[in-house]
């Protein structure tokens, strides 16, 4: 079964919700090696913004997340609430350039040539994640519905001993003008 399917099976086992269609699914989904574990969002926030030292374009995307709603044994004993900061630094990235059929990625969560660190996942520890992908979904204003997927080490095992873990949101973001880049 899919992260998409099991999305499904997740949200819908959720309490009544009334969303409007740009936050249709406010949960991140992590798919670890013992199984899914959703979390919901309760900060989404975007801006794009021109990084001066860097010389190109940022888009900036956060979310905090909140205590698990599935969550297995060997998490809920850590307490963790993710945070999930990407930053894609292109040249060409601009305000036209976010609409709806927009997407990229960020393939690796360091490249000193775009300022180093450009993911930050925090759990109960910080990491990066890899093989980002970012889509635009809806967009109404300042509010963009985004897709993102990745992957990273697993939440309780830093060893690598376990597969990575998926992550997986698709939710509405509010921009935040002041947002920027939180680590380098």
């Amino acid at each position: 079964m899919g992260v998409s399917s099991v999305f499904f099976v997740i949200v819908s086992q959720l309490p009544v919700m009334h969303l409007s269609p740009a936050t249709e699914s406010p949960i991140l989904v992590m798919e670890r090696f013992n199984g899914y574990e959703s979390y919901p969002i309760e900060i989404a926030q975007w801006n794009l913004y021109r990084d001066d030292e860097l010389g190109m374009m940022n888009l900036w995307i956060y979310l905090s997340a909140g205590t698990g709603i599935v969550q297995h044994e060997d998490t809920k004993s850590i307490g963790g609430k993710p945070n999930w900061e990407l930053n894609l630094v292109k040249r060409d990235l601009s305000e036209t350039v976010i609409n709806v059929n927009f997407s990229d990625t960020i393939p690796s969560c360091y490249d000193e040539s775009q300022g180093g660190w450009l993911t930050n996942f925090y759990f109960c520890s910080h990491n990066g994640t890899d093989l980002n992908t970012i889509e635009a979904i809806d967009i109404d204003g300042d509010r963009v519905r985004f897709k993102l997927e990745a992957e990273t080490i697993d939440v309780n095992y830093y060893d690598g001993s376990k597969p990575a873990t998926q992550l997986s949101v698709d939710t509405g973001f509010d921009r935040d003008r002041s947002g920027r880049r939180s680590f380098q």
